[in-house]
């Protein structure tokens, strides 16, 4: 399907707004809350609430252009075609997001000697203890944030920018767009390299593919990744430490979550 740009704005403007809706209901429920010392504490389910809206917002407009503007089905509208042959998607996923911090750890350091910020996610991430909490994690970061960035970074975006560039540079753009736009959180500025790495990936992937399947098995390897080794893994970011020489090497991974 030929998208055009405004179309992809909209679907962008979808995706944020929903999220900043979602961010309002949590808010409410006091699932996000702002500390005395301006520190921003959100819990599990604060997470999920505005994944759920942001994936929401996106899946209406997209709906909407879909049986508007395209066939009325995502399959052919966005190349939304999910084949289990590309399970293997998942632990190449994890290569890739332990591979994004190590490349570009020596940048990290020069540029934040002190140590990278973090995404807000991620402390979320480490703070969670309960089972519910876990659960509500892995659907939100693992199942609904990939469906929705890949339809909207690959599936429009990327197809709309192949029709106006060579095929490098319109993976490179839609790599660099999908990076910059995770500065909606402030404390995201130093995965933006690793971001960037990892969307070219995905974006060369969906061109040589011609579906969105690996790069939604990709990206939830990625994610499922810095999940699990914010939870539960320890031994190996102390090796990452060792191997990368970036005191910690742990901090990288919470900055590309």
């Amino acid at each position: 399907m030929e998208w055009s740009f405004t179309q992809v704005f909209f679907a962008l403007l979808g995706f944020v707004l929903g999220g900043g809706i979602g961010g309002i209901i949590a808010i409410a429920l006091g699932e996000i809350s702002v500390t005395a010392d301006g520190t921003t504490e959100v819990s599990s389910v604060g997470i999920f609430i505005t994944v759920v809206a942001q994936v929401g917002g996106a899946l209406v407009v997209l709906a909407y252009l879909s049986r508007t503007k395209g066939t009325g089905s995502f399959a052919a509208d966005f190349g939304l075609r999910v084949r289990l042959r590309h399970w293997w998607g998942i632990p190449a996923g994890a290569g890739l997001q332990v591979g994004a911090a190590l490349v570009t750890a020596p940048l990290i350091q020069l540029l934040f000697p002190e140590g990278p910020p973090q995404q807000s996610i991620a402390g979320v991430t480490e703070g969670t203890d309960s089972a519910l909490g876990v659960v509500l994690i892995l659907l939100s970061l693992v199942v609904l944030a990939p469906l929705a960035e890949e339809l909207i970074f690959r599936g429009m975006l990327l197809s709309r920018l192949v029709r106006s560039m060579a095929m490098w540079w319109a993976i490179v753009v839609q790599a660099a767009v999908f990076a910059l736009i995770h500065l909606a959180d402030p404390e995201a500025i130093a995965a933006i390299p690793g971001l960037f790495l990892i969307a070219a990936v995905l974006g060369y992937a969906a061109i040589k593919t011609g579906s969105l399947s690996l790069p939604i098995f990709l990206h939830a390897g990625v994610n499922l990744t810095a999940a699990l080794l914010l939870l539960y893994g320890e031994p190996l970011l102390d090796w990452l430490d060792e191997l990368s020489g970036l005191e910690p090497a742990e901090s990288l991974i919470r900055a590309l979550f």
